[in-house]
């Protein structure tokens, strides 16, 4: 696991600073190595490329980077795992090639030897990396096919510049420190900057499953992998389902058996819920000494130790239980914040969980992460198929009506006026899965946004966006529609990039088997309706499990890790809160009518507003504060 960076200047000026500072700023992402490279392309300019190392396979001085292939010259900068290198590196070996590492980043190069950009087709991982291939003279750059690792670029004239990080990038003093409204949009929308904009103008994230050749200059960008069609409907017959239960069981096999492979200590988070422990049952059949990690709170309401040893036992797994204190929360939420790579509603339950693991001497974790928008463990996955069929059923004059008369008597911030704004107004997405994610309607933004910054916004970059994803949910049946949903706004834009962000700032990598792009591919061939039979929650990932498991974890209601902000924000932080939004500082106050965040303030304290709204300009505050101010 590593931070890469790179950057070609057109006009080149000997300078090494910009990527000596972006290879500073990701020093957590990699503090056990650094190495850079230097490449004069025959177009002219400078390329220079980056890495810094967290070692996690192969510890030796093999495994630095940028590594070079001696017979091709091409140069790699690598950021991730391929968790199939093994089963590559055999069948490279049988076509005659010969390796001077034993870990995964020269699979890559010396498969791109023998496959040339083929090879990422057969990459089974999570990964974004730049390779310069000096016979073609192009820098290819990849991103995986989920979006478990990221990749920011910018492309101004007569440059080209790329980083794990967006910090990074603004570290080079390449990029202009400025608001994209775009991206600020899509944050008050959310709760997370939705891709492939960020919350810096002219920086973009590589979208999921694409690659971007970049050769004399000009660059294009490619979708080599998407999510799957539906396939055509299944009948009820036993032996079909049995069977295709039995191909996604193998699959989630194999993908955390994959994941057990390290260098360093690794362990699995167990927090109790269902998902974990899928993942640390499938991972306990493949290792004798497993090690499970459970972080509870000292206060009793929010304590998950009880079910996660009882697992534990069960299993037959090294347990550590690791007691975090409210107090200890409160102390390091300014850490956590300043953690962010870019504003995000979520995210700090994912630093403490990293940075306890961390401390407890692990470098690689196992997590759940997957599981709810794969198997049908939202709301979601019950909700919007009604509120599709209502579009169908009920004329929308009546919707209208009804919307109208729905947000006269509900508060702003509950699931009623969700579903009034969008009984009311249809049109303003074109299903009603976002209306379900929404923190901030259009209308409550377009008030929030001085007017001249609102007409700045790229509506157009989400309209094709949310286009080219109502193409591929089209032929899928509505259970399946919602998790592909999920997928591709919330999993993507919020959990994989707090992830990332947050558990690389402990120098901890998270390895997510539930979304191996194989089990996704399985899952979403299964008809939704046998994801959601009967009273069992994600029935299909219980059968997956492969042994049985204590009917407390089996039967007990859906919780997310959350801490209890509602009382914090009105108790121990209210005053670092109410004093962080009585200003907005300079970068916001040319974009947002701060007396509207005032009012949402003060519609907090009074119980009008849910502590979300609050926390996301509190977030936002510090975070423009940190990376966009002079």
């Amino acid at each position: 696991m590593c931070g890469i960076c790179g950057w070609w200047e057109e006009r080149d000026a000997g300078r090494h600073e910009p990527l000596a500072a972006m290879l500073r700023q990701m020093i957590p992402r990699g503090p056990d190595d650094e190495g850079s490279a230097e490449f004069h392309p025959h177009s002219g300019g400078s390329l220079r490329i980056g890495a810094r190392r967290l070692a996690i396979q192969d510890l030796s001085p093999a495994g630095h980077q940028p590594m070079v292939d001696p017979v091709t010259g091409s140069a790699l900068v690598f950021n991730g795992e391929i968790f199939n290198f093994e089963e590559l590196r055999t069948e490279l070996v049988a076509r005659g090639h010969r390796f001077r590492s034993a870990g995964d980043t020269e699979v890559i190069l010396v498969g791109y030897r023998e496959w040339g950009e083929k090879v990422i087709e057969r990459l089974r991982g999570m990964f974004a990396f730049a390779l310069w291939d000096p016979a073609r003279q192009t820098l290819l750059v990849v991103r995986d096919r989920l979006g478990v690792k990221p990749l920011y670029y910018a492309a101004p004239p007569g440059r080209f510049v790329f980083a794990s990080e967006l910090r990074a990038l603004l570290s080079s003093g390449l990029i202009a420190r400025e608001l994209d409204v775009t991206g600020l949009d899509t944050f008050l929308k959310f709760g997370a900057v939705q891709e492939p904009s960020t919350m810096v103008r002219g920086v973009r994230l590589l979208p999921a499953g694409c690659l971007v050749r970049w050769k004399s200059g000009a660059f294009d960008i490619k979708r080599f992998w998407e999510l799957p069609a539906a396939t055509l409907p299944l009948n009820g017959d036993a032996r079909v389902r049995s069977g295709r239960v039995e191909e996604l069981r193998a699959e989630l096999d194999a993908a955390v058996r994959m994941r057990l492979v390290s260098d360093v200590p690794l362990g699995v988070f167990l927090s109790g819920g269902l998902d974990s422990t899928v993942v640390a049952a499938i991972a306990a059949r493949h290792c004798t000494r497993l090690k499970t990690f459970t972080v509870t709170f000292a206060e009793e309401q929010f304590a998950e130790g009880v079910k996660a040893r009882q697992v534990a036992r069960l299993i037959g797994t090294e347990h550590h239980e690791i007691t975090v204190s409210q107090s200890d929360l409160i102390a390091n939420l300014p850490t956590a914040v300043a953690a962010m790579d870019q504003p995000t509603v979520d995210g700090i339950n994912t630093y403490m969980v990293s940075r306890v693991t961390k401390q407890a001497g692990v470098t690689v974790a196992l997590s759940g992460l997957g599981g709810d928008e794969q198997f049908a463990g939202y709301r979601s996955f019950r909700l919007v198929p009604r509120m599709e069929w209502t579009e169908r059923a009920v004329p929308g004059w009546i919707r209208r009506a009804a919307g109208s008369s729905m947000s006269q008597f509900l508060g702003g911030s509950s699931r009623g006026q969700k579903m009034a704004l969008w009984l009311r107004s249809r049109d303003a997405f074109p299903h009603p899965f976002y209306v379900s994610r929404l923190i901030f309607s259009p209308d409550q933004i377009a008030r929030l946004l001085r007017p001249e910054r609102l007409l700045e916004v790229e509506f157009q970059v989400f309209g094709e966006e949310f286009a080219r994803q109502q193409r591929l949910i089209a032929r899928h049946d509505p259970v399946n529609r919602v998790s592909c949903l999920e997928l591709l706004v919330y999993l993507r834009n919020t959990l994989l990039r707090d992830t990332d962000s947050m558990s690389m700032a402990n120098s901890l990598e998270v390895r997510v088997p539930l979304l191996d792009h194989r089990v996704t591919e399985k899952a979403l061939e299964i008809p939704g309706r046998w994801k959601l039979q009967g009273r069992q929650r994600k029935p299909l990932l219980v059968v997956a499990a492969g042994r049985e498991l204590p009917p407390k974890i089996l039967h007990q209601p859906k919780r997310g890790f959350e801490f209890p902000w509602d009382q914090w924000l009105r108790g121990e932080l209210r005053s670092s809160v109410q004093s962080a939004l009585a200003e907005p500082g300079p970068v916001l106050e040319s974009a947002i009518n701060w007396e509207g965040v005032r009012d949402i303030w003060s519609g907090f304290l009074a119980g009008r507003c849910h502590w979300s709204r609050v926390w996301m300009f509190y977030v936002l505050q510090h975070w423009a504060a940190q990376n966009l101010a002079a």
